[in-house]
């Protein structure tokens, strides 16, 4: 039986979560997480609104089981984050996850995650010169909320576009690698890492 077995709903959130899982298993000092990432055809919507059946084969074939999706796009925008998260763990709960189950939603996507270090924003983007990337999306007309982007994903692409580099999977993962997550206050985050911790504390 496996450790852990992830349901997402598209390659860059794949992506970013490989990359934080094999890093967090050894910044947190946790047990080393032996995971498989799944993705469903029907991305976000597909994974809020079938996951149950979805990972029914699933079942007996590992441990625990984490569902994470976008809240945008998911088809459940009228209701709250926390209201979907508790309704689809309930639901797994006695769809055979009974206690070995999370529901993660990126708050209000997948991007938000990345609005965390910006250096290596920079890095990533080879943004160069000295007017810093939070700078320049303020100057552009993006609102601010704290210390990320309202709009995360349109900001980021906003970015690529400025530096004319094509959307890739491999910067999600390379952002996951590289930066801290130390600081991180995206309650989305702090579930899916507390969770972790909670299911492999050594």
């Amino acid at each position: 039986m496996k450790d852990l077995l992830v349901l997402a709903a598209d390659q860059d959130a794949e992506f970013l979560l490989k990359a934080l899982l094999e890093k967090i298993s050894i910044v947190e000092k946790i047990s080393s997480i032996d995971f498989e990432i799944i993705r469903h055809p029907q991305r976000d919507a597909g994974v809020a609104t079938d996951a149950v059946e979805f990972v029914r084969p699933y079942i007996n074939d590992y441990r625990y089981l984490m569902i994470i999706f976008d809240y945008e796009g998911s088809g459940k925008e009228t209701r709250t984050k926390n209201d979907i998260e508790l309704d689809m763990e309930n639901q797994l709960n006695i769809n055979g996850w009974p206690d070995r189950c999370a529901c993660i939603t990126f708050f209000p996507e997948l991007e938000s995650w990345l609005w965390v270090h910006h250096q290596h924003l920079h890095d990533i983007l080879d943004w160069f010169g000295n007017e810093d990337i939070y700078k320049w999306l303020e100057t552009s007309g993006y609102v601010f909320t704290g210390n990320k982007p309202a709009r995360p994903k349109e900001s980021f692409e906003a970015a690529l576009k400025k530096q004319k580099l094509p959307r890739s999977s491999s910067l999600y993962s390379s952002l996951a690698q590289k930066a801290s997550y130390q600081q991180c206050i995206d309650p989305s985050f702090n579930k899916f890492l507390n969770t972790l911790k909670k299911w492999f504390i050594r």
